[in-house]
């Protein structure tokens, strides 16, 4: 019923010296744990500190109701920072046109950035051919900025660093308008 191939031998033995015609396997080297612990902390530790270097405006906004909290208690945490979407909400609602043009209009483009464009960035540019594909990496145009102009359609300029031309179509890369 199971038929012997060619090799079916060869597969049973095993070497660890590279120069030999038979299977090679390399030597596995038992790591201790206290060593992986190293360096698991280390890596957690490192990343945190890229995390807050990278991005300190959103580490300051999600830690500081946090440390608010922790150190005052969660009423006095509340009433420190209730006022400041109330204040947007109340701008909001008085004043449509500023707050649209100065807080608005940034909202809409950073979400689109983050949520439209930036994931469909990649095979986007693979498939175009304005991105290369060389020995398992993928080399493409940076994506910029995104700015949203106020108007009827609500169009988003996605900019790109690398690219010749200053101004891709609105909508382009996900067919948003």
């Amino acid at each position: 019923m199971f038929k012997r191939l060619p090799g079916d031998e060869a597969r049973n033995l095993v070497t660890t010296t590279p120069g030999t015609a038979v299977v090679f396997r390399p030597a596995v080297i038992r790591t201790p744990a206290i060593i992986t612990l190293i360096i698991f902390t280390w890596r957690i530790l490192t990343g945190c500190v890229r995390l807050v270097w990278r991005h300190p405006v959103a580490t300051l906004v999600t830690s500081t109701p946090g440390a608010l909290t922790l150190a005052y208690g969660w009423q006095t945490a509340l009433l420190l920072l209730a006022p400041v979407p109330t204040g947007l909400l109340a701008w909001a609602a008085t004043d449509r046109l500023s707050f649209t043009r100065l807080i608005g209009l940034r909202l809409l483009a950073w979400w689109r950035l983050t949520w439209i464009y930036r994931r469909h960035w990649q095979p986007v540019m693979i498939v175009s051919g304005l991105g290369r594909h060389l020995w398992g990496r993928d080399y493409l145009p940076r994506l910029g900025k995104l700015t949203c102009r106020h108007g009827p359609t609500w169009s988003p300029y996605a900019c790109s660093k690398d690219s010749r031309s200053p101004r891709m179509r609105p909508g382009w890369l996900t067919g948003t308008v």
